[in-house]
């Protein structure tokens, strides 16, 4: 049973599961995945000695992160498993980093500038989000005592302790939680992968603000 997993949210992370070894590539470079990603898939299909006719499963991140790595990772997953017939399979980030855990807890992901990605679990249910830190830190304040924090990087846990936050880093379990799923045949149809953003693109909102822009001159205009 051979699994590729292809995670692109942030930077660019691929992983070839065989039956007796694990390959992986990972980039923290957020503008490889366009140009990079096919051939790093064939590099570790070389490393691991076969073909991509192998593969068994597919597994992607669905986000939320990069707008683009995840237009190019759930593009790259569909034509893949389209050509070589492979089932396909489906997580979050915050599945990935919240796999088997038990209680109260926050999930913070960097995002963008000073926003984040939060998930708020109460040991029943979780709300997925993104906002900005200083909503971050009135949130936090009012719970800490309740939930563990958990974060995906220095700058957050910089930012939270000199906000007398405490924090834990988030531990990555992608391949324990694809496993499972694989195990559970819990695969997604095509057509019923979507990706997970939590935010309006960077070409969103700049179009909001300059039709606003456009608008307001338009009343001024109207007005003198």
């Amino acid at each position: 049973m051979n699994t590729l997993i292809i995670d692109c949210s942030a930077g660019m992370s691929i992983i070839l599961l065989t039956d007796s070894n694990c390959y992986k590539i990972i980039d923290k470079n957020q503008k490889k995945h366009t140009d990079e990603l096919l051939l790093s898939v064939d590099k570790l299909l070389n490393e691991a000695g076969i073909s991509i006719k192998s593969i068994n499963n597919i597994c992607v991140c669905v986000g939320p992160g990069s707008f683009t790595g995840i237009r190019v990772a759930i593009s790259i997953c569909k034509g893949l498993a389209i050509g070589i017939s492979a089932k396909v399979f489906t997580a979050s980030n915050f599945d990935i980093y919240s796999f088997n855990d038990k209680g109260k807890a926050v999930y913070i992901l960097e995002a963008f500038s000073d926003f984040v990605y939060v998930r708020i679990f109460d040991g029943e249910s979780y709300n997925d989000s993104c906002i900005h830190f200083s909503d971050l830190l009135d949130n936090l304040k009012s719970i800490q005592t309740e939930y563990k924090i958990f974060v995906s990087s220095e700058k957050i846990v910089s930012y939270l302790n000199d906000n007398g936050i405490n924090s834990e880093p988030l531990v990555n379990k992608t391949i324990e939680l694809f496993k499972k799923k694989i195990d559970q045949n819990d695969s997604t149809l095509l057509s019923h992968i979507t990706p997970i953003y939590l935010r309006a693109s960077q070409a969103e909102i700049e179009r909001n603000e300059r039709l606003k822009r456009e608008k307001s001159n338009v009343l001024q205009d109207c007005s003198n």
